[in-house]
């Protein structure tokens, strides 16, 4: 495996994965606008803009060994529905359809684990899975489930670096959910470990469509989480559990299996206290 293309080039996940594989192989990357790059300003990556679809000249211009979708529209940014099923769904749709037609091999999806009914970002997501399944004897389909990530200079709608911020601020009252959720949050360096070890170990997995779990299978209650964060940062904010309501159909105890992970050889490295304590680096 030689060239691998990198959607979300410029996201937090997707710039982490670029630099990382980078040591081993060609990455270019595919971008929705190409105004401000600012993740990876400083490296080499020829990157492609879909605003306006993908265009045939990606496939023209490069022979692509794999693809690793990480671009996503969450609506955290009161994004219309359609441009979260635009992106979503009909992009990538798009995308599948042009590497199944250039003989693309492996295409890897960074997938949710909340239910489909909890957002437009989740049903998009659902829908997109499928419809790999669905297609997985046209190309090899690995589906990356993956937990809450996190990490040093994460975008400011992540909840950890979010939550932080507030903390550090000293802000007077921040306002929660009862956090009695159960989470598993992973670490970014682990998160792209185990990308990496999916694609070293990709002749290893013989079925035409395989999900992996990226989890640490280490679950932790938000309200846990909210009290920890608050002791590391000495925050004299207040947290108000309680004060917001769960969402309707909130996932209440994510259910993680790393097992067949970790039977390829990986294994995450940070446990969430240590990974937390390393964002305030």
């Amino acid at each position: 495996m030689k060239t691998i293309l990198i959607t979300g080039i410029n996201g937090y996940l997707g710039s982490h994965l670029a630099k990382f594989l980078s040591v081993k192989y060609t990455i270019i990357g595919l971008e929705y606008s190409l105004v401000d790059l600012f993740r990876i300003k400083d490296n080499d990556f020829k990157v492609y803009s879909v605003e306006n679809g993908v265009s045939d000249i990606l496939f023209e211009e490069n022979t692509i060994d794999a693809i690793i979708h990480t671009a996503t529209f969450y609506g955290r940014e009161n994004e219309a529905v359609k441009t979260i099923v635009n992106a979503n769904l009909f992009i990538p749709f798009n995308l599948l359809d042009k590497a199944i037609e250039n003989n693309c091999k492996l295409f890897i999806n960074t997938d949710t684990v909340l239910d489909r009914f909890v957002s437009t970002y989740a049903l998009t997501k659902n829908q997109f899975q499928e419809w790999l399944y669905l297609r997985r004897n046209e190309i090899k389909v690995i589906n990356m489930q993956l937990e809450h990530f996190y990490g040093p200079d994460a975008s400011a709608t992540n909840f950890i670096t979010f939550m932080l911020e507030q903390l550090k601020k000293n802000v007077p009252e921040i306002d929660l959910t009862l956090g009695e959720q159960q989470r598993d949050f992973i670490y970014i360096d682990d998160v792209c470990c185990a990308y990496e070890t999916v694609i070293e170990e990709v002749n290893e997995i013989t079925e035409a469509y395989t999900e992996f779990q990226i989890a640490t299978n280490e679950l932790m209650r938000i309200k846990e989480v909210m009290l920890y964060l608050k002791e590391i940062t000495n925050s004299k904010s207040r947290l108000n559990f309680g004060a917001i309501p769960y969402r309707e159909n909130e996932l209440m105890k994510s259910e993680t299996d790393n097992t067949v992970l970790l039977n390829l050889g990986w294994k995450p490295q940070n446990s969430i206290k240590i990974g937390l304590k390393k964002c305030l680096t």
